[in-house]
């Protein structure tokens, strides 16, 4: 039997008169890499908010993990990591600072967590340097950071390469796939072109 992490049923939203997500059947299997392909406007960022309970559907079923969000949100939350739209840190602290500040919010900070997600994303070798002088790269990267500290076993990201250069996208696109292949991490990646290949 497959592990379905994600099923959707007939999932819609409408906002006002306008349908921006229209029956959409989504199936991702444990340990897989997914991508939401289609133009601006096509509802990919709108699924992923109603995937993450930032907004609600208008109609239609979400099963995370096997089980209804609305009445497991918390045992299924806990499970997840998410980048929606452009992440947001603090300008003048380091990438160890910003991260400290999130995991003493979440309750579990551990520098020892922190040192090795940023090693992950390839950031260990910035001490000093401020997320305001990051590259765009630097800060797609730290934002992945700070969706794995806590272990998810699903990520999802909205257009983690959207503005990067080749180089960049390689990087992103090879962490995604290590996340995935060695840590068993489910991926659902908003983009435009991009693949993931294993």
């Amino acid at each position: 039997m497959v592990d379905y992490v994600i099923k959707t049923n007939q999932l819609s939203k409408i906002y006002s008169k306008n349908k921006v997500v229209d029956s959409v059947n989504m199936h991702v299997e444990r340990g897989k890499i997914y991508g939401l392909l289609g133009k601006n406007g096509a509802g990919k960022t709108t699924t992923m908010c109603m995937l993450l309970n930032l907004t609600y559907p208008s109609s239609g079923e979400i099963f995370l993990f096997g089980k209804n969000p609305e009445k497991h949100s918390d045992e299924i939350y806990s499970k997840i990591g998410s980048i929606i739209e452009t992440p947001g840190f603090y300008e003048n602290l380091t990438a160890y600072e910003n991260l400290k500040i999130i995991s003493k919010i979440r309750g579990d900070f551990d520098p020892y967590t922190i040192n090795s997600v940023l090693k992950m994303v390839n950031l260990d070798g910035h001490h000093s340097k401020q997320f305001k002088d990051f590259s765009l790269g630097m800060k797609q990267r730290l934002g992945i950071a700070a969706a794995i500290m806590h272990s998810p076993e699903l990520l999802i990201l909205d257009e983690p390469i959207n503005g990067l250069d080749p180089f960049g996208i390689k990087e992103i696109r090879d962490l995604l796939k290590r996340l995935s292949r060695e840590f068993g991490i489910t991926i659902l990646i908003d983009t435009d072109f991009i693949t993931y290949s294993k």
